[in-house]
């Protein structure tokens, strides 16, 4: 076409097919906040809807585009979430907040989100006229796919189907655990599973549990210690009658936080001074500030700043082991520690690379629990990928020898092109102490450490404080003395699946028992043992933790198991640690 007048208008049309294109989306963070208290026809709530309103605003001043829903119809809640999820999956690397406050419950162990137009006769019909949690949670997992979702209900009000006339077997008052969260995936629930929420004193605009949690969004503490802190205001507020729990695992950015203004995404969390009482250090702990320029953090890690502490139990703790569990002073310096236990799919990697051959492959066979005759038997075809409970990548691996533990981390220093920390020949393994400042690599924590750890600055038997149920660590719940009908899992439960302690370190209850470097033996007798690392002989290796299959006692801080180093049970896993610079 000689003499065509197309290029005289190319200029003109580049710019106006340029002006049709769509803009590139940044990543954003979107918030769904829903507040339900003008039931029609159950009993209405005080406060949801101030709740829901004064979270929404916060959340704007916090960079979040929100959408407010209150007192929302069936049909609305669907439609909103469906929206919502729709802007998250624009893209990977949207944040995503959504805000539930309004009547909320179980039925047959799964959870539902009442709509304000809930009328059912029974509880088949009441399940066909809310929305099920799980279908969010699914949803965010499948459709939105976004790099990290923020989940809070405020739902366990008093069951407003307590006087139902139709058949109500299966409803349970409050809302229970989510056993298998999608990756990145935070849950709190203002109450703990199967309890009731305070809706909020008449006259009070919110309930305690959003008071709490608005006083502290600002806060530029990571996620986990904001919602420590969130739950220490809520029991305050109720007087010790309202305890929230958290659930979900993040995993990308561990140090994730409401406030943009976060000083730092490696964050590293001071040790409280000795100088002062257990209680008043852990409170210090939780609001101590970010360094400006704190040092680099291994990704994964947390940075666990040194300190003096009681190791071992008081005379009056119950459970106890009077003879195992003297207490004495130690002083710690400053390490690294995994925020999570070592995963199977991170092991694999590992045999992979290095074509590894663990214990129970070389050896005959794995420890595993028989659940009939609840003995320990020794099977020739079980192994850390055969282990005879349910196993995924994002489960901590387990029937893992001393040695495996060992060899893993010398393999890992190696592949990061740090100094190993251990000579290994054979069965004979040694420390490697010459490494220079920055180059000294991964390896197991001594007892001192990962007790100092656990406790996170807390005197009690368990971070949670005197007690610790089954809905806030993997352990046999039916084991209880107090409960003979708990909760009891028989499996391990993916890493960082429940609350993190105060320090930001998850399963340091329960889920796995974890190999430490100390051979077993007597605790250091003096005035103050400075970085033990236990006997320079022995027959057994250190555990500590308690594991999936072990009762609440053997959960406890102070509790010490050990076991011969080749020991690869499905109950055995381990994290790793390095030395700071």
């Amino acid at each position: 076409m000689k003499g065509s007048v197309f290029p005289r208008l190319v200029p003109w049309m580049l710019l106006w097919s340029i002006s049709f294109l769509p803009a590139q989306e940044t990543n954003r963070r979107y918030a769904l906040v829903i507040g339900n208290s003008a039931y029609q026809h159950v009993d209405q709530l005080v406060n949801p809807a101030n709740d829901a309103a004064d979270i929404a605003a916060k959340l704007r001043s916090l960079g979040f585009q929100v959408d407010l829903r209150l007192n929302a119809l069936n049909a609305d809640m669907g439609r909103a979430i469906a929206d919502y999820t729709r802007q998250l999956s624009v893209n990977n690397n949207n944040e995503g907040f959504f805000w539930y406050a309004g009547h909320g419950l179980q039925i047959n162990g799964e959870n539902y989100l009442l709509p304000v137009d809930i009328d059912a006769q029974d509880d088949v019909a009441v399940m066909y006229n809310s929305y099920p949690l799980n279908r969010l949670l699914l949803s965010l997992e499948q459709n939105a796919r976004n790099k990290l979702n923020v989940v809070v209900l405020d739902a366990c009000r008093d069951n407003p189907f307590r006087n139902l006339s139709g058949g109500r077997r299966g409803i349970s008052r409050g809302l229970g655990t989510v056993e298998h969260p999608p990756q990145d995936l935070f849950i709190m629930f203002s109450t703990a599973p199967g309890t009731v929420a305070a809706d909020g004193e008449q006259g009070k605009r919110n309930s305690p549990f959003a008071e709490a949690f608005l006083k502290y969004m600002d806060s530029t503490e990571i996620l986990p210690v904001m919602a420590s802190l969130v739950a220490r205001e809520t029991l305050q507020l109720t007087g010790g009658k309202q305890r929230p729990f958290q659930n979900g695992s993040i995993v990308s950015d561990i140090y994730y936080s409401l406030n943009p203004q976060t000083p730092s995404r490696t964050t590293s969390i001071p040790a409280p001074a000795p100088s002062q009482p257990a209680e008043t250090l852990r409170l210090n702990t939780l609001s101590a500030q970010v360094p400006e320029r704190p040092a680099p953090v291994p990704e994964n890690f947390v940075r666990i700043a040194g300190g003096t502490f009681m190791m071992g139990s008081p005379g009056s703790e119950p459970g106890r082991d009077d003879d195992n569990e003297i207490q004495h002073r130690v002083n710690i310096g400053d390490f690294y520690l995994k925020a999570r236990e070592v995963t199977v799919g991170e092991f694999r990697e590992f045999v992979s690379a290095s074509g590894y051959a663990t214990t129970a492959e070389t050896s005959g066979g794995g420890e595993v629990l028989n659940f009939r005759t609840n003995t320990w038997e020794i099977r020739a075809d079980a192994n850390w990928k055969n282990p005879r409970i349910e196993q995924r990548d994002n489960h901590p691996v387990v029937m893992v020898s001393w040695f495996d533990a060992v060899n893993y981390c010398n393999w890992l220093s190696a592949r990061e092109g740090l100094s190993p920390a251990y000579v290994i020949n054979g069965t004979r393994v040694s420390r490697n102490r010459n490494a220079q400042s920055g180059t000294a690599g991964y390896r197991l924590p001594t007892e001192a450490e990962w007790e100092y750890a656990c406790r996170a600055g807390n005197s009690a038997a368990y971070t949670t404080g005197g007690a610790l149920s089954a809905e806030q660590a993997n352990y046999n719940g039916k084991l209880n003395s107090n409960n003979p009908n708990g909760l009891y899992r028989e499996r391990t439960t993916p890493v960082g699946s429940f609350a993190p302690n105060a320090w930001g370190l998850y399963d340091m209850h329960g889920n796995v028992w974890e190999w430490c470097w100390d051979w077993n033996g007597d605790y250091p007798v003096g005035p103050l043992a400075q970085d033990p690392a236990g006997p320079e002989l022995g027959t057994e290796r250190i555990n500590r933790g308690g594991a999936w299959s072990s009762s609440a006692r053997s959960l406890r801080s102070a509790y010490r198991s050990f076991n011969t180093p080749v020991t690869n049970g499905n109950n055995l896993g381990f994290r790793i640690a390095r030395s700071a610079e």
